[in-house]
């Protein structure tokens, strides 16, 4: 009986929108309709007020439900982008040469693997000297993988390079 309401539940949400457009025409006719009776006779006690009202309720609610499941699964599918992009570039990180900059803004999403694994395991200062060719070629192989640009190389103050990732680059 639960999982019937629960599939009787998401299919009104997803037919949300095109049931509220429905339900707010008819409104707008019942609308249209008492201003009419009220102008062929002004002594007319027809009160249509609350069933149009009624039905531009109803109209605008199944369309905000409509549009908060579409507003909910594009939010998902954003997450889910991040998360896995996040979770790609740190294979690609090096500790201690690499450094990832947050993009700017209010609201900083930071996927939860990404972040565990950014507390988990700190930045390693590395005694080993990266040359410029070797953190160019990480580059090159990671924009190979991704299939766009997310860092720059840059040089260290002990003269090795490394890579900054993000910052005016999408991650």
């Amino acid at each position: 009986m639960r999982k019937f309401f629960k599939q009787l539940w998401t299919k009104i949400r997803s037919i949300g929108e095109p049931v509220g457009f429905l339900f707010l025409l008819l409104g707008v006719l019942v609308l249209i309709t008492q201003a009419y009776l009220i102008v062929q006779d002004s002594q007319n006690k027809t009160d249509l007020t609350g069933i149009w009202l009624g039905l531009f309720s109803v109209g605008l609610g199944c369309i905000a439900i409509d549009l908060s499941e579409k507003a909910d699964k594009k939010y998902t599918e954003i997450l889910n982008e991040i998360n896995t992009n996040t979770v790609s570039l740190l294979n690609v990180f090096d500790r201690g040469q690499d450094m990832i900059e947050q993009p700017i803004g209010n609201v900083i999403v930071k996927p939860p693997t990404a972040a565990l694994a950014l507390e988990t395991f700190p930045p390693e200062v590395t005694v080993e000297k990266r040359s410029k060719e070797a953190a160019q070629k990480r580059l090159d192989e990671d924009t190979r993988k991704v299939g766009y640009v997310r860092g720059e190389i840059y040089q260290l103050e002990d003269g090795s390079w490394g890579i900054h990732w993000g910052g005016k680059y999408p991650l």
